[in-house]
């Protein structure tokens, strides 16, 4: 299904990011983990111009998921952003998310998650329909 994708996984609460990396990684993507904006920014040093999707969610402790779409597009252009919130409510408004970007709400199921990263795909015109 996700064969061939390279997905970071940007989350404060390390057990999201190990339940997020065990449901894409099943379904085939190859997937990294970091647990803030910092660690974001690590592992795009690490991998450079190697991230096809980054799954981050939109408040961390140490900066936000904007901030974190801002360092991967640096290192990776062509990456595609997914955004995850716990909040009841998003204001698109607030946040400008770019022309690629979706927003998952928590808590999701692994279908739901696995369902939104290939539409995501498919919306860029990454795999077909």
């Amino acid at each position: 299904m996700l064969e061939h994708l390279r997905v970071l996984v940007v989350d404060d609460e390390p057990d999201l990011c190990e339940i997020v990396k065990r449901v894409l990684s099943r379904a085939g993507a190859e997937v990294l983990t970091a647990s803030g904006l910092a660690g974001a920014e690590r592992v795009c040093v690490e991998h450079p111009a190697a991230i096809d999707l980054a799954i981050t969610d939109l408040k961390l402790n140490d900066g936000s998921g904007v901030q974190v779409a801002e360092v991967v597009r640096a290192h990776c252009p062509d990456a595609l952003i997914m955004y995850m919130s716990g909040l009841p409510y998003f204001d698109a408004s607030v946040v400008e998310l770019g022309p690629d970007a979706s927003v998952i709400a928590k808590p999701f199921r692994a279908t739901e998650l696995v369902d939104m990263v290939q539409v995501a795909l498919i919306r860029a015109g990454r795999v077909a329909p």
